[in-house]
């Protein structure tokens, strides 16, 4: 364990047994942070305290900054690692869509070597990962996109410390007021976080503008898969998914009318 912030919730709970802990906590090989011609190499065990206060991380990777910011709470963030928000594969993880969005990839290591995965191929379901037993997140390296329109938005019951209703991340590469190429995640609108390619073959191609924003409900509906949970109804997650999509575009508009 590292952070451990719901490890020792799930042993307090009983629904974790274990006879042991080691902790890999403040693990040099795990917390760097660093940054190379093509993208910025952040440490699986860095804490997401440390990583908002890297000026890379908040200036290149602005949507993942964001979902940072709205993380829990500062108690929390400053003991929460970005790996173990990746590998408690909770379709809520906040840290998660902006990662897809951004087209990162986690490093796995054991003692076999390394491989790398895409961060939305980590994920196979509610609580389930592609992550071997004996395999630990080393670090996820997500490519440097400057100039790119970033965006992230995320719903709770309040302001601070609630997991997601619904969260967005999206990620614009623009020629011009034309979407040359996006990406978009979502979280909590399927058993695992998503990916939404109608979303995004929607809009790669197009011009920004209100139409293309107001026209986005339907591909986003089409996309995603919400249920009724104790956090929200499906309808509802459906209307704040299908609001952060429109506002995310607006935004991106207005960004090149500037």
């Amino acid at each position: 364990m590292a952070g451990a912030t719901d490890v020792l919730l799930r042993l307090e709970a009983g629904r974790l047994k274990a006879k042991r802990l080691v902790s890999i906590a403040e693990l040099p090989e795990l917390c760097g942070i660093r940054s190379s011609a093509t993208s910025l190499h952040l440490g699986a065990g860095a804490y997401l305290t440390d990583l908002m206060a890297d000026p890379g991380f908040r200036t290149e990777l602005p949507s993942a900054f964001e979902a940072a910011r709205q993380f829990a709470s500062p108690q929390i963030r400053n003991r929460a690692t970005l790996g173990g928000n990746i590998g408690n594969a909770s379709p809520a993880a906040d840290m998660v869509p902006p990662l897809i969005a951004l087209g990162a990839e986690a490093t796995l290591a054991s003692k076999r070597g390394a491989r790398t995965l895409p961060v939305e191929e980590l994920f196979l379901g509610f609580g389930k990962t592609a992550i071997r037993p004996d395999e630990l997140i080393r670090e996820v390296v997500v490519p440097r996109r400057k100039g790119s329109f970033q965006a992230f938005a995320k719903f709770g019951s309040r302001g601070a410390n609630v997991i997601s209703v619904v969260n967005m991340a999206m990620c614009l590469e623009l020629d011009g007021d034309r979407v040359a190429r996006a990406r978009v995640a979502y979280g909590s609108v399927a058993p695992k976080p998503y990916r939404a390619s109608k979303v995004e073959a929607y809009l790669t191609g197009q011009v920004l503008s209100e139409r293309l924003a107001a026209g986005a409900k339907e591909a986003v509906l089409s996309d995603i898969a919400p249920i009724d949970d104790v956090r929200g109804s499906k309808r509802h997650k459906q209307r704040l998914a299908v609001n952060a999509t429109q506002d995310a575009l607006s935004r991106a508009l207005a960004g090149v009318r500037a």
